[in-house]
């Protein structure tokens, strides 16, 4: 009673202390604003009681094992004998399920409980994470048995842990790993699911073992084969991460500079790190000179555009056209691509000739407001022919200036226009039977976007351009399928760094077709659109997305709507 009293005391005196030191004259004093961050929520676990079912000696384990990604997983190991104890391995992959309770079979006589799990995603052990499709379900078991004190253990399980989807952003964090271009100068991102945890001693060690397969052969690190942390974990005091790293980390001065940028790059991107340390066997990771990788180039806000039979240019606030001298479009024109350098635009002719044309730059002066009531030009504008084949997907640029579709009369194969107007095939064995829709090339130029169908069945994947230092492209690594639900997608665009906008169809012509966001190594979700949209561009960010619709209206985010910026276009395209 007397502990209690006077602990009521001194946070009385406290209190009024507080009270007595805010101030009541003098200049008023301006905060920063700042707040601390809400520290993830981590569950407790609690192990096996005496008396448990097997029921709930699994259900007790399931909750267990879901809370060690947090800590640790001693006490889930607590449910298991002690050789199902020795072969499981948490870490090996972590199922994210729908919400809701899960109800098991109990098999008694075979002494198996069996879960049919909703899952949404998966992700391995390095942290790549795959979305399910919708509906997928995947059987769990467990196999219990008693011991000498007729307790319920689990002796045989999978190795991987289940995680309800409501915490996966409270324990998981997305995280870029950072690579380089071929060339050494953009960054290249990967995303990595890891548990926040230790989250740079994972980003970092991950990083060192470099890009995933499909992404390898288009990247450059600067961590030879065998490197590794000399310790396991980077330690982060007063914000700053050091990471010391093994002597056989260390490769050639040049590479040691890179590796220092991208373990900069990555772990800054940490809500806890301002700063990075690096050593080698003890010692300054050194190198010669300082790499410093860019950003990918971002879409500028100038569009070029298909407008009423004659080329348009979008800039921003105002659109405009070519004059009747530079002539009319081609009957048949369509899938309008802006270069990234402003110099060149390309599109389709009659869906089988693909072309380009410089008259939007040489011409820029003399580019004149839309009339609606304008006349066609009296004559077919100049264009260039880069190729000709079967039906063609419609174009995209790359950074490089490089121009790329795709031939249904070459399936498995990608075409490729140089700046100076020579095509070249590229193959790209997941396109083997399939039809593709839709292409886009990432802005750093690493990365291309593929939509393709098979049986009316549309499959969205994203594979390494291998390039040389020049940017020539080499070749087109093995893809990653990415997103889920596209049911009825029929145009992919680069919203940024690591995601891709996705245009479906309408159900009707009273309805607005799907727009999936589409995370690439993560997450997909849904926008709704408006009536009639036909295609998509986007410059950076989920807000940069634009619609163009049927009646000619181009729209862009509002709020949670969609406000139109301009009218009278068929087409409109951001670089790329």
């Amino acid at each position: 009673m007397r502990s209690r009293l006077a602990a009521a005391c001194i946070a009385m005196a406290l209190l009024l202390g507080a009270c007595a030191s805010i101030p009541t004259d003098g200049p008023i004093q301006y905060g920063d604003g700042a707040v601390d961050p809400a520290l993830p929520l981590f569950p407790l676990a609690a192990g096996p009681r005496p008396g448990d079912s097997p029921e709930r000696t699994v259900r007790g384990f399931l909750e267990a094992a879901a809370a060690g990604v947090t800590s640790n997983f001693s006490v889930a190991r607590e449910y298991l004998t002690v050789q199902a104890n020795a072969d499981w391995d948490p870490t090996a992959r972590v199922v994210v399920y729908d919400a809701g309770a899960l109800t098991p079979d109990y098999d008694e006589a075979a002494g198996v409980l069996r879960y049919r799990v909703p899952v949404v995603a998966v992700i391995d052990s390095s942290g790549r994470m795959s979305e399910a499709a919708e509906g997928d379900r995947e059987t769990v078991e467990f196999w219990v048995s008693q011991g000498s004190d007729e307790q319920w253990r689990i002796s045989g399980l999978d190795n991987g842990v289940l995680v309800q989807e409501t915490y996966l952003t409270s324990w998981f964090r997305p995280v870029e790993l950072v690579f380089a271009s071929k060339d050494s100068a953009m960054v290249v991102p990967e995303l990595r699911w890891l548990p926040n945890n230790s989250i740079a001693s994972l980003a970092a060690r991950e990083l060192l073992e470099g890009p995933s397969p499909w992404l390898a052969d288009a990247v450059r690190t600067g961590f030879p084969p065998g490197a590794s942390l000399e310790v396991d974990s980077v330690v982060v005091a007063n914000t700053v991460a050091s990471v010391p790293l093994s002597v056989e980390s260390a490769g050639s001065p040049a590479e040691r500079s890179l590796a220092e940028e991208q373990l900069r790059l990555t772990l800054t991107s940490l809500p806890a790190v301002t700063d990075v340390e690096v050593t080698v066997g003890g010692l300054p990771i050194g190198g010669v000179g300082a790499v410093a990788l860019a950003r990918a180039p971002s879409p500028d806000e100038n569009a070029a555009a298909l407008v009423a039979d004659r080329l348009g240019w979008w800039n921003g606030s105002q659109l405009l056209v070519v004059p009747d001298a530079v002539g009319s479009l081609p009957a048949g024109a369509r899938g309008i691509a802006r270069g990234f350098d402003a110099s060149h635009v390309a599109f389709l002719v009659g869906g089988t000739r693909l072309v380009t044309t410089d008259v939007l730059a040489t011409a820029s002066a003399e580019l004149v407001a839309l009339n609606p009531e304008m006349a066609p030009p009296g004559q077919v504008m100049d264009v260039v022919e880069v190729y000709s084949g079967g039906l063609l997907t419609e174009p995209s640029y790359d950074t490089y200036g490089w121009l790329w579709t795709a031939d249904a009369s070459r399936p498995g194969w990608l075409v490729a226009v140089s700046p100076d107007g020579e095509a070249m095939m590229l193959e790209a064995r997941s396109l083997e039977g399939r039809a593709v829709q839709s292409l886009s090339v990432s802005r750093d130029g690493a990365r291309i976007a593929l939509l393709s169908t098979t049986s009316g069945q549309p499959t969205a994947e994203v594979a390494g351009v291998v390039r040389d230092v020049d940017g020539t492209p080499l070749s087109v690594s093995e893809s990653l399928p990415v997103g889920a639900g596209l049911a009825g997608a029929v145009e992919l665009a680069w919203v940024d760094d690591t995601r891709l906008a996705a245009l479906g169809t309408a159900p009707d012509d009273a309805n607005p077709p799907p727009l999936w966001v589409i995370a690439v190594g993560g997450r997909t979700h849904t926008i709704e659109t408006v009536v009639g949209v036909t295609s998509i561009s986007a410059r950076y960010g989920e807000r940069s997305i634009t619609v163009i619709a049927a009646d000619g209206t181009v729209r862009v985010r509002s709020g949670t709507g969609w406000s139109v910026i301009a009218s009278g276009v068929s087409e409109l395209a951001y670089a790329g």
